[in-house]
């Protein structure tokens, strides 16, 4: 079976099937890895733990296998790496200063994740003339407020880096007030 399966995302499980010309049977071990939560473990087969990366880059995380068939032991251990990637998280103010009516409110999100893309959503706002909008990155649109009160604006961010989709959306809200005199 290969050494190197494909990478996971954090918080998901590493399932792996070792397998041998010869059957026989193999035992892992893994050490603690700085930047996986996960304590040392050994056991069996597959391992199919749950790991998961507490910081905002890849971590490789090795499996050392011992294989054993017919009462002999190969006395080279074998180093199976997964790599774990994070799931991204925004590091922008999800509270960007307030713009003014008529206006281009401009906002760039941003992940200490290398390469995250931000998707976001902007539903239909009562007081605000714009319909509902999509897009990726920064929103970079004038939005106009048809009231006489500041009216709040969220938008609703969906980050994802390696394959990896971040569950939680980020909510930013720009208020938009009506004049900036």
């Amino acid at each position: 079976s290969t050494l190197t399966p494909p990478s996971i995302c954090s918080g998901t499980a590493f399932n792996y099937t070792p397998t041998s010309a010869t059957p026989g049977t193999f035992a892992w071990t893994r050490a603690i890895v700085t930047g996986i939560s996960n304590s040392a473990s050994s056991g069996t087969g597959n391992p199919n733990e749950t790991l998961v990366n507490t910081t905002s880059a890849p971590v490789s995380v090795t499996y050392s296998y011992s294989v054993s068939a017919n009462g002999c032991t190969n006395p080279s251990p074998f180093n199976v790496v997964v790599v774990v990637n994070p799931i991204p998280t925004l590091t922008s103010s999800s509270q960007p200063p307030a713009i003014c009516s008529n206006t281009v409110f401009n906002y760039t999100p941003t992940s200490a994740t290398i390469g995250t893309t931000f998707a976001w959503t902007r539903l239909v706002v009562t007081g605000i003339s714009n319909s509902g909008a999509n897009g990726t990155g920064n929103p970079n649109e004038i939005l106009v407020n048809t009231t006489s009160d500041s009216i709040d604006v969220p938008y609703y961010y969906t980050l994802s880096a390696n394959g990896c989709v971040n569950p939680v959306v980020d909510t930013v809200v720009v208020s938009v007030n009506l004049s900036c005199a």
